[in-house]
């Protein structure tokens, strides 16, 4: 009780000088049963992950969330959906069981069916799912139609790259030094991601958050 009522104290400071700006509550991992009602109770959005808003066994479909949080597939701590696909289909790894796990749960919020590990051949190719034809822009649609108030995508996942900006417990150089490997202009110039972009912005105004 004496934590709480701390947190609400240095919450409410933040608050006050934070003053137009809107305050979001990092309240991922493991956290104290109360954070997250306290955090909605102070106008604070908490975080949803998809593939982590599991009750009872069930995955917790988007149009369940509460308004004021902010939803999103990953973090700068997370791998990319595009490199959870290539562990989970293309390339076996030991984590390959753990990927297909996360991917599941993700079809099961996009509306997928949830059979996502048959036996040999993969979900990829047993269920004919392309990851660009089919699976990206579903998840995309499913996450910005949800009931969140913001809906964020890292730039890993809306270019659909494999790399990451940090990997927790770890002391690689990699961590926190990563950069794009393409400029803007080359970006732009890019047809394949113009028209990622285009599916994007449809799905944008689709879902009413243009």
């Amino acid at each position: 009780e004496a934590n709480k009522r701390d947190g609400e104290e240095y919450l409410r400071v933040v608050l006050e000088e934070a003053g137009a700006t809107r305050v979001i509550g990092e309240d991922l991992g493991t956290v104290p049963d109360y954070v997250r009602p306290n955090l909605r109770s102070l106008g604070v959005a908490g975080f949803k992950i998809p593939q982590w808003e599991v009750h009872d066994e069930q995955v917790t479909l988007g149009d369940e969330y509460e308004r004021l949080s902010v939803a999103t597939y990953t973090t700068h701590d997370h791998k990319p959906i595009r490199a959870l696909w290539e562990e989970a289909f293309e390339r076996p790894t030991a984590t390959s069981e753990q990927s297909r796990f996360e991917l599941a749960k993700i079809a099961v919020f996009a509306g997928f069916d949830p059979k996502m590990d048959p036996p040999q051949d993969g979900f990829a190719a047993a269920n004919k799912v392309d990851f660009e034809k089919d699976f990206y822009p579903a998840i995309m649609e499913a996450l910005f139609k949800s009931n969140a108030w913001i809906a964020v995508v890292m730039i890993t996942d809306l270019l659909a790259r494999k790399y990451r900006f940090n990997v927790p417990g770890t002391t690689a150089k990699s961590n926190w030094t990563r950069r794009m490997q393409r400029s803007v202009a080359q970006l732009r110039s890019s047809r394949k991601t113009q028209a990622r972009i285009r599916v994007i912005h449809e799905l944008l105004e689709k879902s009413g958050r243009t």
